[in-house]
């Protein structure tokens, strides 16, 4: 009787695995972080990794007291490791202190050593920023004392004073460097014209040991930023500008010296079209050739967050569906060792103030289907 028990119960799984559309075709979501949350009032800027063990990994500044960018902000962390269905409690990576502002976390691992590396900014308001990064060794259960780089960007030749990492992921190329875009500016009271905004990546050649500072894409328009490596080894920015051409805020540029020069003319691509916001994006897979972009896709405000989907390194994005309908602020994007894809966006509220924080699950056929 038990073996025929046991055999019922297999027939049952089999039967429940062939019709479940669990992770297929629908969204699965978890609810991050909500408004006044730990007595912070709003989780804003977002960075997302998953490890190599799988775990996943969401970052957010808490904005402790309002939702402006130079308030006082802690960097705050959730982990997952079952795929997005439960996360820990959340935890404070780095701890504000008499009203430090902590922005821009922004990840990445290193494939053979396991070590994790979380960059991140101190916001000092007219006196600039300082760039730090921390180490973990057990999959972010655990983190350094903070190390400082700010020193990479001295005596760069615009004058920059602000130097902002991400925000979101950095990534490892094919041949093993590991990269990290930074943003750059003036201080705010030039004017905007004045700013002299400008991207690089800063790059390790020796698993995190030590990082060089790169060569810069064309100064003046672009900021937040994220970067791929493509088939053909060269690297793929894409980024946030300040003014725009033809409705589209997002303009790319490419590297074919591993992140050594860039190409000295934005490519304005008018498939993005969407209000000024940052971005995710993230290779899902090179057979097949696909890389996947989130954007809030509203033209006036920051609404109807977006998966996009390109099949030739970047240069058109012929698929697209609606993610978050309705207010939906920054995001980034991962992809877990069982394909399926996560989101991690702010949506409702206000463009500084989100009402709640969500991890999005869902599988590619989710994209394809219409």
């Amino acid at each position: 009787m038990m073996v025929r028990y046991h055999k019922f119960k297999i027939i049952i799984a089999l039967l429940l695995a062939c019709f479940s559309t669990k992770g297929q075709d629908t969204v699965n979501r978890t609810i991050l972080w909500k408004a006044n949350e730990d007595g912070v009032f709003a989780h804003f800027v977002y960075g997302l990794t998953v490890t190599q063990r799988g775990t996943i990994l969401a970052f957010a500044e808490a904005r402790i007291n309002d939702g402006t960018d130079e308030g006082a902000h802690h960097i705050v962390l959730k982990r997952s490791v079952d795929k997005g269905d439960s996360f820990s409690a959340s935890t404070i990576i780095v701890k504000s202190e008499n009203g430090q502002c902590w922005a821009n976390p922004t990840a990445v691992q290193d494939r053979k050593t396991g070590r994790l590396f979380l960059f991140y900014a101190l916001n000092q308001r007219n006196a600039g920023t300082a760039v730090f990064y921390k180490c973990s060794n057990d999959d972010g259960v655990s983190w350094s004392e903070a190390t400082a780089v700010t020193f990479l960007f001295d005596n760069n030749p615009y004058n920059w004073t602000f130097h902002l990492p991400g925000p979101g992921h950095g990534i490892q190329l094919k041949n093993k460097r590991l990269m990290v875009s930074i943003w750059h500016r003036r201080s705010i009271s030039f004017s905007v014209a004045e700013r002299q905004y400008g991207v690089n990546c800063i790059y390790s050649d020796d698993q995190g040991k030590t990082w060089k500072s790169g060569g810069y894409t064309p100064v003046g328009e672009l900021n937040e930023s994220q970067i791929v490596e493509q088939a053909n080894g060269n690297i793929f920015l894409i980024g946030r500008t300040v003014t725009g051409v033809s409705g589209s805020r997002q303009a790319k540029v490419w590297s074919k010296d591993k992140g050594e020069s860039w190409t000295q003319e934005l490519d304005y691509d008018s498939a993005l079209k969407g209000s000024a916001c940052d971005i995710g994006l993230v290779r899902y897979s090179s057979k097949p050739n696909v890389i996947l972009l989130s954007q809030p896709a509203g033209l006036k405000k920051r609404n109807d967050l977006t998966i996009r989907m390109s099949k030739d390194e970047g240069r058109t994005w012929p698929i697209s569906k609606l993610l978050q309908e309705g207010g939906a602020t920054y995001s980034d994007l991962a992809v877990l060792p069982d394909k399926s894809i996560i989101c991690l966006y702010g949506h409702g509220g206000s463009k500084h103030m989100p009402e709640a924080v969500s991890l999005a699950r869902f599988r590619l056929k989710w994209l394809l289907e219409r």
